[in-house]
């Protein structure tokens, strides 16, 4: 058991690029960036300022229905470890769009006592899931 009450979060980003121009490029690039602003705002208004944020980031032409992703592998590796405490992203969507795959993730991390949350709903989203999960004997 850690002694520090530092929460250790991490943030998993996956932007779908698919080789436009310039400024599209920094468009998908300056979204990824609000995205964790408003990740690291939200889980400081929950946990406090006494967060260590860690960053996992697939950018590319992966399938967002497959979690096959090299920085998602990244993540799973480290929640494995008990690198973190909290597992947190933008949106559901931006881990997966499989349904399967993201009750997989989400069990797995809730077995190992950690919280998962979005920007959007904070750790509401357990309690969103949880019930989805019931609802739907998954």
């Amino acid at each position: 058991m850690r002694e520090s009450t530092m929460k250790r979060i991490a943030i998993y980003h996956y932007q779908y690029y698919r080789g436009a121009c310039k400024l599209c490029y920094r468009h998908f690039i300056q979204e990824m960036i609000e995205s964790y602003e408003k990740c690291h705002e939200v889980a400081i208004g929950i946990y406090g300022e006494d967060c260590q944020f860690f960053h996992y980031t697939d950018f590319g032409q992966y399938d967002s229905n497959d979690t096959d992703r090299p920085s998602f592998h990244r993540l799973m590796t480290a929640l494995r470890n008990d690198e973190f405490d909290v597992l947190m992203c933008f949106t559901l969507n931006t881990i997966t769009t499989n349904e399967q795959q993201l009750i997989a993730l989400y069990k797995e991390v809730r077995s190992r006592g950690m919280d998962f949350m979005t920007a959007g709903k904070g750790l509401e989203t357990m309690k969103i899931m949880d019930y989805y999960i019931e609802k739907n004997n998954l």
